[in-house]
């Protein structure tokens, strides 16, 4: 039986709380599944809406990383780190209608040897706040 993969991630403010121009830094790992199974990592840092009407969601940082050929050394799995300034807008919100949220997102795509390819996501929550 084959366990889903473990995604890791960690913000530099323990908190999780952020101020517009506030950098943040973030360190992420994939673990429990095998080098040649993982196939591309994209790493993005977002903010959604939930409640009432239509749901918006915007991509604030995106990066993708994919596996390369077997002669290379780079191994998907091993821990990576990005940073990216925080923008001015939206702030997070959590109202009676709609809710505001932040994320860094870390999404995987993963093939094993008798299956096709598979999704994987974990989103870690953080607040963007004026004060």
């Amino acid at each position: 039986m084959k366990f889903d993969p473990l995604i890791s991630i960690k913000l530099n403010h323990s908190s999780r709380v952020y101020r517009p121009g506030d950098i943040l830094e973030c360190e992420y790992q994939i673990d429990a599944i095998e080098r040649e199974e993982l196939k591309s990592v994209e790493v993005s840092t977002l903010w959604y809406t939930t409640g009432k009407g239509d749901e918006e969601e915007s991509i604030h940082f995106y990066e993708r990383r994919t596996a390369k050929s077997s002669h290379d050394d780079s191994d998907l799995r091993q821990l990576a780190h990005f940073s990216t300034p925080l923008p001015p807008s939206p702030l997070s919100y959590s109202g009676t209608n709609l809710n505001i949220v932040w994320c860094v997102r870390i999404r995987i795509i993963v093939e094993y040897s008798d299956k096709g390819p598979k999704e994987f996501k974990h989103s870690q929550p953080f607040q963007l706040h004026a004060h």
